[in-house]
């Protein structure tokens, strides 16, 4: 899990590498490292990441689902409890909202992270076949 002082290349929406216009790969550090990297995790299963068999919120695995009370607990809780994990999230601000329209699932996440004032926002789509993350 990446911390609060690391640093990562920064990758674009769909995952892939960004280039500056020297054609190096710019990087990201600090809280906004940290943030990618929860997007990041949002959208992979537990097992995908070989060195971290715990990294990725499992979503994938409510591709699909009926849109029922208990599916939608399920969702809450379980993006609750991947972002507690950060220590560096305030878990009293932690916010899930769960909408389902045109057979997708919208998750709505809020959070904030520790000495920061603003709230961080990411939203998750979860579809037929696939899981997508749009950070606000």
């Amino acid at each position: 899990m990446t911390g609060l002082s690391d640093t990562d290349v920064r990758l674009n929406d769909t995952w892939q590498l960004t280039a500056a216009t020297d054609g190096d790969a710019p990087l990201c550090t600090d809280l906004e490292c940290l943030f990618q990297n929860i997007a990041l995790e949002a959208v992979m299963q537990p097992g995908d990441l070989f060195y971290d068999p715990d990294f990725g919120w499992g979503l994938y695995d409510f591709l699909g689902s009926e849109n029922d009370a208990l599916t939608r607990l399920e969702m809450t809780q379980r993006v609750r409890a991947n972002l507690k994990k950060r220590e560096v999230i305030l878990p009293e601000t932690i916010a899930v909202s769960v909408s389902y329209e045109e057979d997708l699932f919208r998750l709505r996440c809020s959070f904030q992270f520790s000495g920061e004032s603003g709230v961080r926002q990411l939203d998750l789509i979860i579809g037929a076949v696939d899981v997508e993350v749009a950070t606000a």
